[in-house]
């Protein structure tokens, strides 16, 4: 029976192997690129579909090999009281609940920082590769190098929206909230947007002069800002994206528009619990968006949506937060 050390070693080694599996294909996708010449649209589409296809994978192949390796580390008296008892098994002695709801977040942590690392990894040679440091590149290859960079920063996004989503699932998510500048925030979401579009597309972003101060977790506020605004941009393909934020006495409030546009994206914002049981590919897609609005709900903050033109609008207290 393997003991509590030989399970966390054995969750090491699988995260480990799926995290540089994931990066071994991915780089070996841009070597077939730029080394062997295989640039066409045809290659680039089997690439991200084999690409995308293989994370879900790994995924999958990780959580399912993690759960049963706890399983088997389970001493046979309680499994056997798992078999013949209704009510959910506990550990021993008091706050088994706790200790079971701390290794799941501490699962969830790994998992998200394992997969981080290769994908960091693709996204920064790629800007390395971008900035020429390396030799100067053609503009076909430039070209193919920013779809490269933009569809990591959309895994990353999905990857962490989806983490999130499973934290949220069974009511486990932390904030690391800080005092942030939340006019700083916006301007970089606006400049990764441009990045998240492949360069072909940029966000306009209207800030007041003065300091827009509150307690927010940053990475999680600024990737919500950036779903609503790249949600807009696939829903509108033909509109700008404009960013603006407007301080009054009390909240922040920031608004993502689609300009020229009088098409609503949706009749009303999703939620969590319906984006997890429906089986419509359209209300699925939505997933994301069902996120950001439960991460702003959790910063004491409200998101809105609208037409004529469709538009998300965030609100954010000026000062505190949960």
């Amino acid at each position: 029976m393997p003991n509590a050390d030989e399970v966390k070693l054995r969750r090491t080694v699988i995260l480990r192997f799926a995290s540089y599996a994931t990066c071994v294909g991915l780089l070996t996708g841009l070597g077939l690129f730029f080394y062997a010449g295989m640039r066409d649209a045809a290659s680039w589409g089997w690439f991200v579909v084999g690409g995308l296809a293989a994370v879900v994978g790994l995924v999958w192949l990780v959580r399912s090999t993690l759960i049963a390796s706890v399983e088997s580390a389970k001493p046979k008296a309680l499994v056997e009281a798992e078999r013949t008892t209704e009510a959910p098994a506990v550990g021993v002695g008091a706050g088994g609940d706790e200790v079971n709801g701390d290794e799941e977040v501490d699962y969830l942590t790994a998992l998200r920082h394992e997969f981080r690392t290769p994908l960091n990894a693709v996204l920064g040679f790629s800007d390395v590769l971008l900035s020429g440091i390396d030799g100067e590149v053609n503009e076909s290859q430039r070209e193919d190098l920013e779809i490269i960079r933009a569809s990591g920063i959309r895994l990353k996004l999905l990857l962490d929206s989806a983490l999130d989503l499973s934290q949220l699932e069974d009511d486990n998510l932390l904030l690391n909230e800080d005092r942030i500048d939340v006019r700083e925030l916006v301007a970089r979401v606006a400049s990764e947007a441009g990045q998240l579009w492949s360069n072909k597309r940029s966000a306009r972003c209207v800030l007041p002069e003065e300091a827009c101060i509150t307690e927010a977790d940053e990475s999680r506020l600024r990737r919500s800002i950036l779903v609503l605004a790249d949600f807009l941009a696939t829903d509108h393909r033909n509109s700008d994206i404009e960013l603006s934020l407007v301080r009054s006495e009390a909240y922040l409030a920031i608004e993502i528009t689609a300009g020229a546009s009088d098409r609503l994206s949706f009749d009303a914002l999703p939620t969590t619990g319906e984006v997890l049981a429906s089986e419509d590919a359209s209300e699925i897609r939505r997933w994301p968006v069902a996120v950001t609005a439960e991460v702003i709900s959790r910063h004491e903050g409200s998101l809105y949506h609208g037409n004529a033109p469709s538009r998300f609008l965030v609100r954010l207290p000026l000062q505190g937060g949960r």
